[in-house]
């Protein structure tokens, strides 16, 4: 395993990587203090002093270094006035500012030996089906219109693989990687968080405009093969439960970036379709006009956590999933905000995974939106083959 710090992000458009590596600040975040991932020094710093930093970041300034920002799920609790639920052990955020970026290619390696996983603990059907009911009552008791129920799957790699042997296989085939694909490695806490994500929770094509877009994604078909495409996009589109779905999201995506902007948001694309190895998604497109005092604060208290990965109403639901899947979502959930020159993107981190070499497993999570439509079965089938479509890129 090398001994290395560094950020990779995948540019679509180019088929290569942006490759953030010389760290000059690096910390992780908890609700009282932080963890200087450089120096291994604590410091007393609380949540509101960190928000206090990212709140001075606005989101129109020149940013000539890459400023890498990892929100775990449970920050999400502060934006939505949750603060008792968060713990106060459980990390919230990685901030990093480094010294260099660069572009490189991504090397198509060719493998001795397949990488293979076994499993440490993966949910059963009537473990899910449990969580599943409760949710269910929830929604029938009006408590919420949409839940998005996840669950935890720990494996195990069989082999030896590097934190950049996961990066290249993952990302080596471009038909295969996500629009926001992107991968930390810290070794200071032998872990890789790794994301192959389609998903956007905003992003802001040009400083000078300065239009805020998010891409909510709601429902998911599985597909054994290219060929079987069009039929299956045709059946999503008919689907009653997954429109539903979709259409709850982005409306409540967009009342959070008419909250954020102060102007009623724009619907530009109501359903498209997203293709992913394994599977097809549907998604919508929402954009504003931001203020250019706006800062990153600003947006995270509007826009995170993501709507597509809690439901709706927020803060109801977000409660509700603290009391029904009782683990730590995590990176998993989260966001990863990157702000270098021109970009200003954050993804919504689906299809991603913690590596932790130092425990030597794998956390992936799972899951999807709950409504009155949904089914436990068809339901937990989804989440495995979410698992299914991460795993298919390593193999």
């Amino acid at each position: 395993m090398e001994n290395d710090f560094f950020s990779s992000f995948y540019l679509n458009k180019k088929h290569k990587q942006l490759i953030c590596s010389d760290p000059k600040i690096a910390f992780i975040q908890y609700k009282d203090f932080q963890i200087d991932l450089l120096s291994g020094e604590r410091k007393k710093n609380n949540l509101e002093l960190f928000k206090e930093q990212i709140q001075k970041i606005q989101i129109s300034q020149k940013f000539e270094k890459p400023i890498v920002l990892h929100l775990f799920y449970e920050f999400g609790f502060s934006c939505v006035e949750l603060d008792e639920l968060i713990d106060k052990n459980k990390p919230l955020a990685i901030y990093i500012e480094y010294g260099e970026a660069t572009e490189e290619p991504i090397y198509r390696v060719e493998y001795k030996e397949k990488f293979t996983f076994e499993p440490l603990s993966l949910p059963s059907f009537d473990e899910y089906n449990q969580k599943f009911q409760k949710t269910y009552k929830s929604l029938i008791d009006g408590e919420c219109y949409q839940l998005n129920l996840t669950m935890p799957f720990f494996l195990r790699s069989k082999n030896k693989i590097s934190a950049n042997e996961y990066i290249n296989k993952l990302w080596s085939e471009p038909l295969n990687v996500g629009a926001y694909a992107h991968a930390t490695y810290i070794d200071s806490l032998g872990k890789l968080f790794i994301s192959n994500s389609p998903e956007c929770l905003f992003q802001i094509e040009s400083a000078d405009d300065l239009r805020i877009k998010s891409m909510p994604i709601k429902g998911t078909i599985a597909v054994n093969n290219y060929s079987e495409r069009e039929e299956a996009w045709s059946k999503l589109t008919e689907s009653k439960k997954d429109e539903a779905e979709l259409y709850m999201i982005t409306d409540l995506m967009r009342n959070d970036l008419t909250k954020l902007s102060g102007e009623v948001s724009d619907v530009t694309h109501k359903k498209k379709a997203l293709n992913v190895p394994g599977l097809i998604h549907q998604f919508s497109v929402v954009e504003t006009k931001l203020n250019p005092e706006t800062n990153v604060l600003d947006i995270l208290t509007n826009l995170f956590p993501g709507g597509s990965i809690t439901g709706a109403p927020k803060k109801n639901v977000m409660k509700l999933i603290s009391e029904i899947e009782r683990y730590d979502r995590g990176f998993y959930c989260g966001s990863t905000i990157l702000l270098y020159q021109n970009s200003r993107t954050a993804s919504i981190n689906i299809r991603s995974a913690e590596v932790d070499f130092i425990q030597d497993e794998i956390k992936y999570g799972a899951g999807g939106g709950v409504t009155l439509l949904s089914q436990a079965r068809e339901e937990y089938d989804e989440a495995l083959a979410k698992l299914k479509s991460f795993l298919l890129l390593l193999n």
